[in-house]
């Protein structure tokens, strides 16, 4: 089978769902699928503008990255335009080379944004989309359109599953569940706490409270920022992640708040050095919104999976994108959007250590049935059923 993925994301990024959508490719290739993957030819951070994604991302070179040409302004000036501009250059570049490849009508075009596919559907019936949040809006056509020219859908979360049934009548069997999923081997280590923290130059002594992922609201960062109030004595709040932007507005905040010293703002960090801050942290936290569907029900964060696998206890938001896969025997899970709770679900797992390392152990064996290779199989699968 030969699987071309389409994006208008920037690759290398540094934002997380570069390297989501690359190891959904690499993993269909691991399967023996034949894997292209076409992303815009955009500006990028000076970092990353001469970067191998592949080496950036952690991601094994299994697969052919190839890009399209794109109209490219600079957001700074252009805004929203800008944004269309390039997005509407793209689909027009994929069109163009959907038409002229060899050996399209015996292609799978998998998209990760609707809007990416508009007229995909003019050269291919072999069209799917993986979905994790879409865009209701006056525009709302494109979702109707692509919902039902789409061979097949496939949906990060249930909650989001049923919400596309319900809005766009798309029957059952056209859609997959299929959450996201780990490398065990390369999360699931053993590194003691003391020696992640002493590879990491973290402090040694004190507990650490960590969160990995991106700054933005629908994540509640602000909440989990507002956490560090009821903390006690010698615990402290780990952010790492995030954008450029993202990290200098963290850190006005951090400021305006008269520089608490629980409060660690640790910027961006390699991909390979992720699982030692796991291993390092005493707890991990998710603190997702419940304001928005992004954060409550469309969201199935990679870094959840990654987070059991690791085997350290998880305070998690009471949000249905959340216990679509975790539970409460595998960590805390507490009321979203309440910077109280995440300190008393932290203190309870911190009293309670031999019942932590308990729901830890059980979201760690979890996690193995939530391996990228099983998930690509069953995607394909599923594919191979609708084709």
């Amino acid at each position: 089978m030969k699987i071309i993925g389409i994006t208008h994301w920037r690759i290398p990024s540094e934002k997380t769902m570069a390297p989501y959508m690359m190891r959904v490719m690499e993993a269909f290739a691991q399967d023996g699928a034949q894997v292209e993957f076409w992303a815009p030819r955009r500006r990028n951070t000076r970092e990353l503008q001469t970067t191998d994604p592949f080496i950036y991302h952690a991601i094994e070179p299994n697969f052919r990255m190839r890009y399209l040409p794109v109209i490219d302004i600079m957001p700074q000036t252009a805004g929203r335009f800008g944004f269309y501009l390039m997005l509407g250059s793209f689909v027009v570049s994929v069109f163009f080379r959907m038409l002229f490849m060899r050996g399209r009508k015996d292609s799978v075009f998998y998209f990760f944004d609707l809007r990416d596919a508009f007229t995909a559907h003019l050269l291919s019936n072999k069209t799917f989309c993986e979905i994790h949040m879409y865009y209701r809006s006056s525009v709302d056509f494109i979702n109707r359109r692509g919902f039902r020219r789409m061979a097949g859908i496939i949906a990060a979360t249930k909650p989001l599953r049923a919400a596309i049934r319900g809005n766009y009548a798309v029957p059952e069997d056209k859609i997959l569940h299929a959450p996201c999923g780990v490398n065990f081997e390369r999360f699931g280590i053993d590194t003691p706490t003391r020696e992640a923290r002493e590879k990491l130059g973290l402090p040694p002594e004190g507990k650490i409270i960590l969160y990995v992922g991106h700054l933005f609201p629908v994540k509640g960062v602000d909440v989990l920022f507002d956490a560090h109030t009821g903390l006690r004595q010698g615990e402290t709040i780990y952010f790492v992640g995030g954008t450029d932007e993202d990290i200098e507005g963290f850190r006005k905040k951090w400021k305006a708040a008269g520089s608490p010293k629980n409060i660690v703002i640790a910027g961006r960090k390699p991909h390979q050095e992720i699982p030692l801050w796991l291993r390092a942290a005493d707890i991990l936290s998710i603190p997702n919104t419940a304001k928005e569907d992004a954060g409550s029900i469309e969201s199935s964060p990679s870094k959840l999976m990654e987070y059991m696998a690791s085997g350290t206890p998880i305070v998690a938001s009471d949000v249905l994108g959340i216990t679509d896969v975790m539970d409460a025997g595998m960590g805390w899970l507490v009321e979203p959007d309440n910077a109280g709770a995440i300190a008393i679900g932290a203190h309870e797992a911190f009293d309670n250590p031999q019942e932590a390392a308990r729901r830890a152990a059980a979201a760690r064996a979890a996690s193995k049935n939530l391996s990228w290779d099983g998930r690509a199989k069953s995607i394909l699968r599923f594919i191979k059923a609708r084709e």
